[in-house]
């Protein structure tokens, strides 16, 4: 069964997982998140771990602050940042699940919230099949990732 928590210290062994190449252009590491970006300091952000059958396997940040301006004008929105699975628990639909129950996990920790905002590269093909079946809509404009690349941003209702 797959459930979302939010992060506590002892999934961190779980959750260092290395990515592949290719998955490492398109997102980070929970050592990333947490030892070089400090994203448990930062109040504004909220880790929330994947757990399959009571095991941390992935995690992904929802993220309070101003970065989601740059994405849409809206208060009450909130950024899905740094998702990732472990790769040796990949293929069993564990991202759908997890992202299928984004929006009652929302709904139950965070009620302030009325949408969920992302952006996505375009050639992360993976990503976008799995955010579109889940009920993420293209918001039809598009941002540059820091490397200059294009990304183009969902958002999904709550």
């Amino acid at each position: 069964m797959v459930e979302l928590e939010l992060y506590k210290e002892n999934h961190y062994s779980d959750l260092n997982y290395t990515l592949n190449q290719e998955q490492a252009k398109f997102t980070y590491t929970i050592n990333y998140c947490i030892n070089e970006r400090n994203d448990l300091e930062d109040r504004n952000k909220t880790i929330v771990t994947i757990l399959e059958d009571k095991t941390p396997v992935g995690f992904f940040i929802l993220d309070f602050g101003k970065d989601k301006f740059e994405l849409k004008n809206n208060d009450s929105a909130i950024l899905l940042r740094s998702l990732s699975v472990n790769p040796n628990t990949q293929g069993k639909g564990i991202g759908k699940k997890s992202m299928s129950q984004l929006k009652n996990f929302i709904s139950e920790n965070f009620s302030d919230v009325n949408e969920v905002l992302l952006s996505v590269h375009k050639n992360n093909l993976s990503a976008n099949k799995l955010y579109y079946s889940v009920g993420f809509v293209n918001a039809e404009f598009e941002v540059l990732s820091p490397a200059g690349e294009d990304l183009s941003v969902l958002s999904l209702a709550i």
